[in-house]
């Protein structure tokens, strides 16, 4: 995947929520303050030059789709800020929020029971 900015991830986060549209139905899922109609239509076309979204036609309206799924970029986004920050290592990435006391008592108990069901699974 190729790196986008904070702006183009706007726009895609309101495309996986409204599924599809024009960018009309984009503009309208975007948190206030809205950008302008050619701004959210000039980042749409370079999303669509990243491979992030595709476009049908339907006489003189495009109507635009993500390519790319929500989990999909969250994995590369998580994989992307590891290898960056924490020399690729998940371990090391999430022993920085826990020893950095940025979870709380209940988000610990709730990472240990997902890592304890995934340690039964793979035995």
């Amino acid at each position: 995947m190729k790196e986008i900015t904070k702006a183009q991830e706007e726009i895609l986060k309101a495309l996986w929520k409204i599924k599809e549209g024009a960018v009309s139905d984009v503009l309208d899922a975007l948190n206030n303050p809205k950008p302008a109609y050619n701004t959210v239509a000039t980042v749409i076309k370079v999303l669509e030059k990243k491979a992030y979204v595709s476009h049908k036609t339907f006489g003189k309206t495009n109507v635009y789709f993500p390519l790319v799924k929500e989990t999909d970029y969250a994995k590369y986004l998580i994989k992307d800020t590891a290898k960056g920050f924490f020399n690729g290592s998940l371990n090391q990435m999430v022993s920085f929020f826990v020893k950095n006391k940025d979870l709380s008592l209940n988000e610990l108990e709730e990472l240990k029971t997902m890592i304890e069901q995934e340690i039964s699974k793979t035995k």
